[in-house]
């Protein structure tokens, strides 16, 4: 069986510290299955979604790990390729410092598995026969041959008029600069369906940071329906005739990372189950919630029934 939600990316090893603080006073960690791709495929999942991850792992025992992971939550792997030649790639959290509550990424993935997906790591068919391709702006970043797959992606979905899922999810230490994030990634987002962003990607892309202006300046470049994550704002979704928002919930904070990947597949899978935009809003805000509570990206991710059990409190 084909999966329903395909997605497009790096998966990696993340190595988040058991205090907080400067990683250089640091030295116990935790190792945790990581990549924006990974979760919102593991997310979908978990929602009664099938998936599927396309990616490259190292021959290593890092790279065993994330197999392992995946085939545990069912995520289809037919499409991960083992490059004997290049290592899993791997990052630290450093949590807490120097801003409490946020978290910050320190990467060693030059050269990984992942940075050297290609067009030749792209079926065609295997994302045409899917209801939903995902893809971040971190795909792009990794290397030439990266961004050129993404493409060749994006052309297969648009091509077979499967849905596109995009969060721009710009990463400023992937990019040589921002206009060069911004000319590589608005091909893109002018082939997006379902288009997940922040005022301060928007910044980038658009020159714009206030939420009005946001919204129309994506929508006039032709994406169906534009959700902008505000943080403790909450967040908005819109499209040319509707619009919704929904309120964050105060929560203690252990590690931010990752919730914004859960919260992108919670929307993705509700608005796959029909859901209205509201409420795949409130979902997905619920998701980010429940994930920002703990280390690690993907522990926390909700089922539908964990979902639920938030709704009415």
């Amino acid at each position: 069986m084909k999966p329903e939600l395909v997605a497009l990316g790096e998966s990696l090893i993340q190595f988040n510290a058991l205090s907080r603080g400067p990683l250089r006073h640091v030295t116990l960690y935790e190792r945790h299955i990581a990549g924006a791709e990974t979760t919102v495929a593991v997310t979908a999942r978990r929602q009664g979604i099938s998936s599927g991850i396309i990616t490259r792992v190292g021959d290593d025992e890092f790279g065993k790990a994330i197999l392992a992971w995946l085939r545990g939550e069912e995520v289809d792997v037919s499409q991960v390729r083992i490059d004997p030649d290049a290592p899993t790639g791997i990052y630290f959290v450093q949590r807490g410092f120097p801003i409490p509550s946020k978290s910050r990424m320190f990467y060693y993935r030059s050269g990984s598995a992942g940075s050297r997906l290609s067009p030749s790591d792209i079926d065609p068919e295997y994302i045409g026969s899917a209801k939903v391709f995902h893809v971040t702006g971190i795909t792009p970043a990794l290397s030439e041959s990266a961004r050129e797959a993404t493409y060749k992606a994006v052309d297969a979905a648009y091509r077979d008029e499967v849905t596109i899922s995009f969060d721009t999810n710009i990463r400023p230490v992937l990019w040589r600069s921002e206009e060069r994030a911004a000319r590589v990634l608005k091909p893109i987002i002018e082939k997006t369906d379902i288009l997940f962003t922040d005022p301060a990607d928007s910044r980038i892309l658009l020159g714009e940071t206030e939420l009005e202006a946001i919204l129309r300046g994506f929508l006039s470049m032709g994406v169906g329906t534009v959700v902008v994550k505000m943080g403790e704002k909450g967040a908005v979704a819109a499209t040319s005739s509707e619009r919704a928002s929904a309120d964050s919930i105060p929560v203690y904070v252990e590690d931010p990372i990752g919730a914004g990947d859960a919260f992108a597949g919670t929307f993705i899978t509700s608005q796959l189950k029909g859901r209205k935009l509201k409420e795949s809003l409130e979902r997905a805000i619920i998701a980010g919630t429940l994930v920002v509570t703990v280390r690690g990206d993907e522990e926390a991710i909700p089922s539908e029934s964990d979902i639920d059990a938030n709704i009415h409190i």
